[in-house]
């Protein structure tokens, strides 16, 4: 056997040692919360392009104050209408005959 049939078998051995390792696995990732829903209008809202002038057409169609009102009916039906469990019961014994 020669020094250069040697070293080729040398260096192929080398190489299929190379390619039969494990792959090397992938740094885990920290575990992400999911957006809330204002948080999802928002970034799509900033992503899309200047030219859908999205604020002027609010402004024009009303949303923000759509949202407004029915933010404030929702807190004043909260404070009209307190919980079923809150609600005091008035037990007294029925008159006799």
């Amino acid at each position: 056997m020669t020094v250069s049939s040697c070293l080729r078998m040398i260096g192929i051995g080398l190489v299929a040692l190379s390619c039969a390792g494990a792959p090397k696995r992938p740094e885990a990732s920290s575990p992400r919360f999911k957006d809330s829903a204002p948080e999802k209008i928002a970034s799509q809202r900033a992503a899309g392009p200047n030219s859908l002038q999205l604020e002027r057409e609010d402004e024009r169609w009303g949303f923000e104050a759509a949202r407004e009102r029915r933010r404030e009916e929702r807190a004043r039906k909260a404070r009209k209408d307190p919980a079923v469990g809150d609600r005091a019961v008035d037990v007294t014994t029925p008159a006799p005959r």
